[in-house]
């Protein structure tokens, strides 16, 4: 599964030298951005009431007490004293990267704040214990609890673990699970919507893996970022528009999951071949890898059974394809051929990967509607 992750969210395995970004392709992936956004936001703020009030009405002590330590966890001074015995390491044993990490997790932190308080107090939406209807009055505000959109913790914590992604990518997979978990907190905590979480983590994706590269560069990072971050926000919008809906027709629901299952097994019998292939040309590799994983992001989606979320999905997923495409073609570097391990080891972590796209293939299945929605 960390190969997979590592793979279609491009977790810093690659060379950092890059030709710079046509413009078409990066019209393209703003545009397409914008479109995932406003889509997925509008599609949040239907939902954002009623889990709210269904979180109010069945209070678990077990879901409190995460929330509690989700809460801590992103917490502001949490971030602080991370980053800087980072950068205390660093100093102490001599090392440039470790310093490096420590100074640019505070800066993305300290920017990412900087942005998420103007965009709340531009806003001024109301905090969950605020909002005793779906819809509310919103507008330029300093008032205390009109400030929830979109989550300063989630954007933080995602805003610090972009940036040790980038120098940790054999962690990455601990450090967004870690940041994801932070942004989860804060709605069965009840401080904010799922909207806001979900913008907020991929305001601070953007954030940190911008930050997280050479300034020369901001152009491509910028895109690049953009194109990365939007998987995360759609599979956060996934996770609770299928939790509150469930398909009407059962019948169409076993062909869309039937279709997706097949979308699925082609892009891992792509993956499977190319894996356990003794081809030595790394970009042919890399760019059927890609392939693969667009593949199985899309037959997920598909398996949700939700015309909305498939939509963004494929929408974020061709963005990420041509901007992966573009940097498996143009880096200045050789790329590393990974086919150096033993086939036996590479056909385990294969399987194991096999195993947790069935798991989660039938997760969704069980999340359709599972949350009773208080009226």
């Amino acid at each position: 599964m960390a190969s997979f992750l590592h793979s279609f969210f491009n977790l810093d395995t690659r060379p950092s030298v890059l030709t710079r970004v046509p413009s078409h392709i990066s019209i393209l992936v703003c545009a397409i951005a914008s479109m995932v956004l406003v889509g997925g936001i509008s599609a949040l703020s239907q939902i954002d009431f009623p889990i709210i009030q269904f979180i109010r009405a069945t209070p678990i002590q077990v879901l409190n007490q995460l929330g509690q330590i989700g809460n801590q966890l992103g917490h502001g001074s949490t971030l602080v004293i991370i980053s800087l015995l980072v950068f205390l390491a660093g100093s102490l044993r001599k090392q440039h990267k470790l310093k490096q990490i420590g100074v640019q997790t505070l800066v993305a932190h300290g920017i990412s704040g900087l942005l998420t308080q103007m965009i709340k107090h531009s806003i001024g939406r109301p905090r969950p214990r605020l909002a005793h209807q779906e819809h509310w009055q919103i507008g330029p505000s300093f008032q205390s609890g009109l400030d929830a959109f979109p989550s300063g913790h989630s954007s933080a914590s995602f805003a610090v673990a972009a940036v040790m992604a980038r120098h940790f990518p054999r962690y990455a997979w601990m450090l967004y699970g870690g940041a994801a978990f932070v942004a989860f907190s804060r709605i069965i905590k009840g401080s904010h919507f799922p909207s806001d979480a979900c913008v907020g983590a991929f305001l601070g994706y953007v954030i940190g893996y911008f930050l997280a590269r050479p300034i020369r560069n901001w152009r491509t990072s910028l895109i690049e970022s953009l194109a990365m971050g939007l998987p995360f926000f759609v599979t956060g919008l996934g996770f609770f528009w299928i939790a509150v809906h469930k398909p009407d027709l059962d019948i169409l629901y076993d062909i869309i999951l039937g279709a997706g299952m097949l979308v699925v097994a082609v892009g891992y019998g792509i993956r499977l071949r190319t894996r356990l292939s003794v081809q030595n040309v790394p970009r042919l590799r890399q760019a059927k890898l890609a392939t693969s994983s667009l593949l199985i992001a899309l037959g997920v989606a598909l398996c949700s059974g939700s015309f909305l979320i498939t939509t963004l999905a494929t929408l974020s997923g061709v963005a990420w394809w041509v901007v992966r495409s573009h940097q498996i073609h143009t880096t200045t570097e050789s790329l590393r051929n990974k086919n150096s391990q033993r086939p036996d080891h590479v056909l385990l972590k294969e399987m194991l990967l096999g195993l947790g796209i069935m798991a989660l293939v039938g997760l969704i299945h069980q999340l359709r509607g599972i949350l009773p929605l208080v009226s």
